[in-house]
């Protein structure tokens, strides 16, 4: 959600060779865009040799394609996750008298803080009702419309 360039815009030729010397030339761009990530992930985040991470990212490509090659499906870029994880960071701050400042703090307006610790407290006022029965979810009896 931020505007800096992804780890992968910025990793350098030089940062990529040991994987880069593993790829086969013919080897699908999308598999190796992925098998790149991968390498930076594990090379940033796990200690041991250049090479070892190059041969584990290259693995677990090659896995995600036997498992996932040839298959059409859309791969989201996740957007409603990272809205949630901030909705829920959010939250995690509030402390009920602190509107303005997490608005910009996250870069939303008020009005939005307002509206996700409304959402958060429907929800909790949902959650904590007792379901009567003959209902529906929606309060509804079984069998009305």
């Amino acid at each position: 959600m931020s505007a800096e360039p992804s780890r992968l815009a910025r990793a350098t030729v030089d940062e990529l060779a040991p994987l880069a010397a593993l790829l086969d030339p013919a080897y699908p761009e999308n598999w190796a865009r992925i098998a790149e990530r991968l390498y930076l992930s594990l090379r940033d985040r796990l200690p041991g040799e250049a090479t070892a991470h190059a041969h584990l990212a290259l693995e677990l490509a090659e896995g995600l394609r036997a498992e996932l090659g040839g298959s059409q499906f859309y791969l989201a870029k996740g957007q409603g996750y990272e809205l949630s994880l901030r909705d829920r960071q959010i939250l995690a701050r509030f402390t009920g008298h602190n509107h303005r400042a997490l608005a910009q703090a996250f870069g939303v307006t008020e009005r939005h803080v307002y509206s996700i610790v409304e959402r958060r407290g429907r929800e909790e006022f949902e959650r904590r009702q007792a379901k009567l029965p003959g209902l529906d979810a929606g309060g509804v009896a079984e069998g009305r419309s």
